[in-house]
């Protein structure tokens, strides 16, 4: 019988969500400062550019803030299993994973895991569980511990203490 405990959930961070709806709010603050700015001959054609450039900041807002609220990473002790937006689900069981590997990437620091040659997932350093799949990966002997290995370890570390001083303060 499995535990809730036996179940590591890793999703994209808060940052992506603030990100996703700052995308919407910058399209509401061009809709509503275009309103005041735009003097022209038409106002029909001004009102109707605003119009459609807020569709396409909410668009793209709303797309991404579901992206990073569907996406999630569940690893239990036989399998993983991937989920993307638009819903797609994906399952691969310890024994067809390969590899997995951190590379060097604008210090986000990403864990990419693979099997046989195919890239599964690349889990950048902000997700939340980042730490615990180190962990998993590493108890299970899938992961290279190189140095960007343990350069990633460092920052994580480093991480920490810069929180519990956040928190001290």
């Amino acid at each position: 019988m499995k535990s809730k405990h036996d179940v590591i959930v890793i999703r994209p961070g808060l940052v992506y969500l603030f990100f996703s709806f700052m995308t919407i709010g910058v399209g509401v603050t061009f809709f509503w400062g275009l309103g005041k700015a735009l003097p022209s001959d038409n106002p029909e054609t001004d009102k109707m550019a605003r119009w459609i450039l807020l569709l396409v900041f909410l668009t793209v807002g709303l797309v991404s803030g579901l992206c990073v609220l569907l996406t999630k990473i569940k690893i239990d002790n036989e399998k993983i299993e991937i989920t993307r937006f638009p819903l797609k689900r994906k399952e691969y069981f310890w024994f067809d994973i390969t590899t997995a590997k951190i590379i060097n990437e604008a210090l986000a620091y990403p864990c990419v895991i693979y099997t046989a040659e195919k890239r599964i997932a690349k889990v950048p350093r902000a997700y939340i569980g980042y730490e615990k799949l180190l962990n998993e990966l590493s108890k299970r002997k899938i992961i290279e511990e190189d140095d960007l290995y343990l350069e990633a370890r460092g920052i994580l570390a480093f991480d920490k203490l810069k929180l519990r001083d956040l928190f001290r303060r």
